[in-house]
C-alpha cells in the first residue's frame, strides 16, 4: 500500500473537524452506524463484514469514545493508538507479553454495549447540551435520551453535509484504490481468450487488489449470455467464440470504495454487440464532458440518456447513470432524472451506461471521476474500448 496515504486516525480526526466545523449547533454525536464510525474514527472493524456486530462511538471536538467488544479491543487499539478511547463490553482473553499498550490501560470492561455506551456517555457528554443522534439500536437511543438537561437531534442531515465533499487525504485514498482496481482490470484483461475460465479471471482481480493493500468487495465477471445478471458472481463457465466479458469491480482501501466496469469480446462479437456498445460509450463520454461545478445531475443523466437512444439503443431506459462513491460503494449525488442537485468540486462521482438484456447478454461502461474546479480528474483509464480479444 502506497506510503504517502494518510494515516487512518490522523484522516478520522481531521473528518470529526469537518464534521463539526460543518455543524457548529452540534456539541457531540453519538452513532452506531459503522460506516460513520469509520469516518469520524478512522477505524474499521472486519466484524462488521461478517454480518452484525454491535459497535457505536461518540464523538465530541476534543474526544472519541469507540464502544466495541472486548475482542475487538486490539486491533482498534492498533489504529486509534490511545487506550482511553477504546470501551470494552464482554469476555475476551488476550494475552500481552510485551510493552504495548493493553487492555489493562482502557476504561475497565462493561458487561454489554449498553452499560459501556452508558458509561462512555457519563465520562464524554458531562458538558455537552446539543447531540445528534444516529442510532439504528434502540437500547442504545434510551440510554442517550434519559440523559438529562440535553437536546437531541437527527445527525442525518449532518453526516450529508460533512461527506458530500471529499477531503484532500480521501481523495488521496479514492485515487489509490481506484488506480488499484483499473490495474486489476487491465491484468484480468489478459486471460480472456477461448477456453478460460471465468472463476480464474475473477481470482486473477482478487489477487491483485489484495497485494496492493485492498478488500474485494464485489468481483463480477460474466460472460456470454450469463453477462445480462446484473452483479451475479462468477462461476465455473469457459468463455467461448463471440462471448461479451462484463466486469464490474469494486474494492475498498481504508474504508473507501473504488467502482469500475469495462466490456471485453471474446473474438468478432458480431455488429449488433459493437453498434450497441458505441451507443453506450458515446452515452458514458457524453456525461464526461459535462461534469464541472455547478451543472445539476438531472442535466448529466438526460445528456447521457439522450445520446444512448440517438444510436442503435432508442428505447433505453435507466433509474441513474451514476453516482457518488466514498465510504458507501452509492453515496449522494445519484445522477438521475429527479434532482437538480449541482456539483461541486471534491465530490466523486461513477459515471455508467449499463445495458442488459436477458437471453441476449450485457454491457457496461463505468468510470470513477473527482470533480474539479474546471471539470474533472479521471481515476480510471484502462481502455474502454470493445476491445477484441483471441
Amino acid at each position: 500500500m502506497s506510503t504517502s496515504l494518510l494515516d487512518p486516525s490522523e484522516l478520522g480526526k481531521q473528518c470529526r473537524d469537518r464534521f463539526f466545523a460543518q455543524n457548529p449547533d452540534l456539541d457531540a454525536v453519538i452513532t452506531d452506524d459503522p460506516v460513520h464510525i469509520g469516518y469520524l474514527s478512522g477505524y474499521r472493524s472486519i466484524l462488521h463484514d461478517g454480518g452484525p456486530y454491535q459497535q457505536a462511538m461518540i464523538a465530541t471536538r476534543e474526544r472519541i469514545a469507540l464502544i466495541t467488544g472486548a475482542s475487538d479491543a486490539a486491533a482498534a487499539l492498533e489504529v486509534l493508538s490511545d487506550p482511553e478511547t477504546i470501551w470494552r463490553y464482554g469476555t475476551f482473553f488476550v494475552c500481552n507479553s510485551g510493552n504495548l499498550p493493553s487492555c489493562r490501560d482502557m476504561p475497565a470492561a462493561n458487561r454489554t454495549v449498553s452499560e459501556a455506551l452508558k458509561a462512555a456517555t457519563t465520562v464524554l457528554t458531562n458538558r455537552t447540551r446539543r447531540i445528534g443522534l444516529d442510532l439504528s439500536q434502540s437500547d442504545l437511543r434510551r440510554i442517550i435520551e434519559a440523559i438529562p438537561g440535553v437536546t437531541l437531534v437527527s445527525a442525518a442531515d449532518a453526516f450529508s453535509r460533512s461527506r458530500v465533499v471529499k477531503l484532500p487525504g480521501e481523495l488521496d485514498l479514492l485515487r489509490y484504490v481506484s488506480h488499484l482496481t483499473d490495474k486489476a482490470v487491465e491484468r484480468a484483461a489478459g486471460l480472456i481468450q477461448p477456453g478460460a475460465n471465468e472463476l480464474e479471471i475473477a481470482a486473477e482481480i482478487t489477487q491483485i487488489i489484495t497485494l496492493g493493500g485492498g478488500i474485494c468487495r464485489f468481483v463480477v465477471v460474466t460472460s456470454g449470455e450469463r453477462s445480462s445478471r446484473v452483479d451475479a458472481y462468477a462461476r465455473n463457465r469457459l468463455l467461448q467464440e463471440g462471448d461479451l466479458v462484463r466486469l464490474d469491480i469494486g474494492a475498498t482501501v481504508n474504508g473507501y470504495y473504488s467502482d469500475m466496469a469495462r466490456t471485453y469480446a471474446v473474438g468478432n462479437p458480431g455488429a449488433l454487440a459493437r453498434d450497441r456498445y458505441d451507443a453506450l460509450l458515446r452515452g458514458e463520454k457524453r456525461e464526461l464532458e459535462l461534469i464541472r461545478p455547478g451543472i445539476s445531475v438531472c442535466t448529466v443523466f438526460e445528456a447521457a440518456m439522450k445520446e444512448v437512444r440517438s444510436g442503435v439503443l432508442p428505447g433505453y431506459q435507466r433509474n441513474h447513470c451514476g453516482h457518488g462513491i466514498g465510504l458507501e460503494p452509492h453515496e449522494f449525488p445519484v445522477i438521475g432524472p429527479n434532482s437538480e442537485t449541482p456539483l461541486e468540486s471534491g465530490m466523486v462521482l461513477c459515471v455508467e451506461t449499463p445495458y442488459y438484456e436477458i437471453g441476449w447478454g450485457g454491457m457496461m461502461v463505468e468510470d470513477t471521476v473527482i470533480v474539479t474546479d474546471t471539470g474533472y480528474d479521471l481515476l480510471t483509464n484502462a481502455s474502454r474500448k470493445l476491445c477484441q480479444l483471441t
